[in-house]
């Protein structure tokens, strides 16, 4: 078991999210394989793939966790051992699984390989973890449901003994630690072999005639930054930031954001109100602090007025050529905006757009084309490779 604690654990639902993460800050990440991984709908990672992000993120000094965290059915078990075999050479630092089976069957097929006990295990106490520490796994995911008072102590309790996850932010099922059969009965669509669709989500008529607005039975989203300070004086080894099926703009916003709250507190004891409100400019949903502080009316989101996905991503930066920089458009933007700079590599700075050029060489006001590639000219400072851009 590592000693190191307060790592910044970051979701990647393919290749290109993983780099972004990592790149980002991220001190380690968390992969599904195209079988045995919740999140179906993401696009997960075929071993080749596994192979070379977890080279990568060697060569970083940083670690991939692969998660087999289905609960089985018998249709699952012939093929897993050959299946884990495959991954197990790929010299991954973990698997986060929650059944039973699988977790026996990664200890006799390698037993060098750390077992993370996925929060779909709903850990909420010392006695449970020490239950699992006995069945050789090497760290605890928590329920979401632990609050702050329940986590100090149980991060007391396992101190040195077994390392506990804890999860940060992102989304919060209101089953739990995602133990539903709403999608099941609903849709034919089984949660725990990754196919959720969300009924919570839907919205609902209620038969009531004092009541006009549509019914929704989902939890608002977890954000925990406004709260780092308490947790960065526990022990507890990783702090997990959800998302295998968030947008690469979500990834990095969210990621940077917290290596910079952990870093500051780290060096100043502190965390500034700027690098909290962060978070804010990556949200698609209301966001609370879901259970940290016991649940109650308002981490619901109980009517149909959730907030729209925001669409200020502007463009990812490509390389440089003299003074332009190729750029690939996600969203339109034109010149009369103004631009923000996120990256690990450096601290956000305002600036504007000078020129905008297609391909042909042609001055455009408007970048329109998502996908396609641009040349612009700004104002001030210099981007980097990778650099994600949003509008403000």
């Amino acid at each position: 078991m590592s000693n190191k604690l307060h790592e910044l654990l970051a979701p990647a639902g393919n290749y290109e999210k993983a780099l972004y993460a990592l790149d980002c800050g991220a001190d380690a990440i968390y992969i599904g394989p195209k079988a045995y991984s919740l999140r179906a709908r993401a696009s997960n990672f075929e071993i080749d793939e596994i192979k070379s992000i977890t080279e990568y993120a060697h060569s970083q000094n940083k670690k991939v966790y692969v998660v087999l965290n289905i609960l089985c059915h018998n249709v699952h078990l012939k093929n897993f051992p050959n299946y884990f075999k495959q991954i197990s050479d790929c010299k991954v630092d973990g698997i986060i699984c929650a059944d039973s089976f699988i977790i026996s069957q990664i200890s006799e097929i390698d037993k060098n390989m750390e077992i993370h006990v996925s929060t779909q295990q709903s850990i909420t106490n010392s006695k449970s973890a020490l239950f699992w520490k006995r069945n050789n796994a090497t760290r605890v995911v928590l329920a979401r449901e632990v609050n702050y008072e329940n986590l100090k102590m149980i991060s007391n309790k396992l101190k040195d003994i077994i390392e506990i996850e804890f999860f940060i932010h992102g989304a919060v099922c209101i089953s739990y630690s995602g133990r539903c059969t709403m999608s099941n009965n609903f849709s034919f669509r089984d949660a725990n072999i990754g196919g959720c669709a969300h009924s919570c989500r839907w919205l609902y008529n209620i038969e009531n005639e004092d009541i006009k607005n549509k019914f929704t039975m989902s939890a608002k989203d977890m954000a925990l930054i406004y709260d780092i300070e308490k947790l960065l004086d526990l022990d507890i080894a990783s702090f997990k930031i959800e998302g295998r099926m968030k947008s690469i703009y979500y990834i990095a916003s969210i990621v940077s954001a917290y290596r910079k709250a952990i870093n500051q507190y780290k060096l100043d004891k502190i965390v500034s109100d700027k690098t909290k409100l962060e978070v804010k400019k990556a949200e698609n949903r209301q966001t609370s602090t879901a259970c940290f502080y016991n649940s109650n009316f308002e981490q619901m989101l109980y009517d149909d007025h959730d907030k729209e996905v925001k669409q200020c991503f502007a463009f990812i930066v490509l390389e440089k050529i003299n003074d332009y920089y190729i750029i690939e458009c996600k969203n339109n933007f034109n010149k009369e905006m103004n631009f923000e700079c996120i990256s690990f590599s450096h601290d956000p700075f305002e600036f504007k757009i000078l020129e905008i050029k297609d391909e042909e060489g042609n001055y455009l006001d408007v970048a329109n084309k998502p996908s396609k590639k641009y040349y612009i000219k700004i104002d001030n400072n210099e981007l980097s490779k990778k650099d994600i851009v949003r509008w403000i």
